[in-house]
């Protein structure tokens, strides 16, 4: 941008050459030297107003998705709203306004008090790392519910009643595509730069795609057909930069590679391509593969398995509870399994909620001092003791009457959030070590109790694998299985995972109930059950 420091200094250094008043011929060069600042100048404010109105046009934009946002939990259970809103703070501000603003004048003040501000509310914006994370979680949720990448940006699910009523931009594909490729989901990546170049040129002219062009997309595009064996296409969208670009660096770096590689196929044969549907290792787990399936709804329990369950009123021999009994419904009875509804009262869920936010941690995996954030879990957490909040009482007793189990020895409530694709893999609640060396005398978790806080518009379901079993979130329900057999070994069945949320946002609060305190309770059997279903194990 030319600034006008520049165009004095042009001036200053004219007049220095001769004495204006003495000859005609110096006047004249005064004259040229005005009409070049005039020239400059309608170019400086020609360029500035552009960039006023490019300005002006985003943050008109900006202020529609405030009015139209509505209630904040809904608008970022769209996980395509969730994924615009971290890359419009990562990147389209920065291009859109602060570039311009403070690349072409003198705002050292107002960037400070800017600074000043955001750090008061010690405001810390998304990050490149959380637009990788947002890309992993739609990823995720095209994987385990097999979405096709065009109707995913047009904002189309299957069913007609289950869509997201946004669509993505050019910018957000090229993203995504650019993201994908950098992890080597080559297959994914290429298939949203495609989908980036289709709506580049399919865009109105006002719809705001900035720092897309087709160059930078062939730039992700050649070497993610080349990373999945396709060296003839990779060489041809190659040879389309240099046709736009006829120095590009990279470009000619990368012909003489491609071309290298198209040599060798011509002597040797072509290379085998890529299989797309090559899997991990932990992909490759029969648990993961009855996960996807159970998750998706393809794979659910038989009319046989389900003929002796059953569902009915309990007080659960609570004199308390004889006027307004637990409603309970079986789910699977070896191992036990079970929907309590309506445990909860929205009074009691809006507190939990209420009382967790602004505590929340990205959730770990392992135990104690072990423990780490992995993609495994992608949720946040916040833990609630009971001793620091005494109105969790009466659901502490609650917990007690229809488990018919003791929490002297259960661990504070857990309260979990799932954002963006959020789930937790297959996994196991009990502890590799009977949990004595994190529990001490409480012992393994014996039993789980999982609240369901809201409800989730899809997806979000608690999967057991083994069991061929899928649970739907159901606000203020109690979901409780036991993962001992009765003698207290682990039971290898009781496998399970959360399904990645699709749409909606999921709260869940959990509190596991230990062996130890139950011995009155819950008697040990005789029999022992340690190496049953121990197959299942490494599955």
């Amino acid at each position: 941008m030319f600034r006008l420091s520049i165009i004095f200094s042009v001036l200053f250094l004219t007049s220095v050459s001769g004495d204006y008043y003495s000859a005609i011929s110096e006047l004249e060069k005064l004259l040229d030297v005005e009409a070049f600042i005039v020239e400059k100048l309608d170019e400086y404010l020609e360029r500035a107003q552009q960039e006023q109105d490019n300005i002006k046009r985003f943050l008109g934009h900006i202020d529609e998705l405030q009015n139209d946002r509505g209630d904040l939990e809904e608008y970022f259970g769209n996980p395509l709203n969730s994924l615009i809103t971290i890359r419009r703070l990562v990147h389209d501000w920065k291009f859109n306004v602060f570039d311009p603003i403070f690349k072409t004048s003198n705002f050292d003040t107002y960037k400070s008090s800017l600074s000043d501000s955001l750090e008061k509310i010690k405001f810390k914006g998304p990050t490149q790392e959380d637009l990788q994370g947002a890309t992993s979680g739609l990823l995720r949720l095209q994987k385990i519910y097999q979405l096709p990448t065009d109707q995913l940006a047009k904002g189309v699910l299957p069913g007609e009643k289950n869509q997201l009523n946004t669509s993505l931009s050019a910018s957000d594909c090229f993203e995504l595509g650019k993201n994908l490729c950098q992890i080597k989901e080559y297959s994914y990546g290429s298939e949203w730069l495609l989908e980036a170049t289709k709506r580049l040129h399919g865009e109105p002219l006002d719809f705001i795609s900035p720092n897309v062009s087709d160059v930078q997309i062939l730039e992700q595009l050649s070497p993610a057909f080349n990373g999945l064996g396709n060296v003839k296409l990779a060489h041809k969208l190659n040879n389309e930069i240099l046709d736009k670009e006829s120095d590009h660096e990279e470009a000619l770096k990368n012909k003489i590679l491609f071309e290298s590689k198209l040599a060798k196929e011509r002597i040797l044969g072509p290379t085998k391509p890529v299989d797309l549907n090559q899997m991990t290792e932990k992909e490759q787990k029969e648990s993961f593969q009855l996960y996807k399936r159970v998750c998706q709804g393809e794979l659910h329990q038989s009319p046989r398995e389900q003929r002796s369950l059953k569902c009915w009123r309990s007080h659960q021999e609570v004199p308390y509870y004889t006027i307004s009994p637990f409603k309970i419904e079986q789910l699977s009875l070896d191992p036990y399994v079970a929907y309590v509804h309506e445990v909860l009262m929205d009074s009691e869920m809006e507190m939990i909620m209420d009382h967790g936010k602004g505590h929340m941690e990205r959730s770990k995996v392992g135990q104690s001092v072990n423990s780490t954030t992995t993609e495994i879990r992608t949720s946040q957490n916040t833990w609630l003791w009971y001793e620091a909040n005494p109105w969790l009482s009466k659901i502490k007793q609650r917990l007690e009457d229809v488990t018919g189990l003791s929490t002297e020895s259960a661990e504070p409530l857990q309260l979990v959030n799932y954002g963006i694709g959020g789930q937790y893999e297959p996994h196991f609640d009990f502890m590799d070590d009977d949990g004595h060396a994190v529990f001490g005398w409480k012992g393994n978790r014996l039993l789980t109790a999982l609240f369901y806080i809201n409800d989730v518009a899809l997806g979000g379901a608690t999967a057991f694998p083994f069991l061929r079993l899928a649970v739907p979130p159901v606000k203020g329900s109690l979901l409780i299985w036991y993962n001992l057999h009765r003698s207290t070994h682990k039971d290898y069945r009781t496998r399970h995972a959360g399904c990645p949320v699709l749409k909606g946002s999921k709260w869940i609060c959990n509190e596991w109930f230990h062996v130890g305190a139950q011995e009155f309770r819950r008697p040990c059997g005789l029999n022992s059950d340690e190496g049953k279903f121990l197959d299942l194990k490494e599955k």
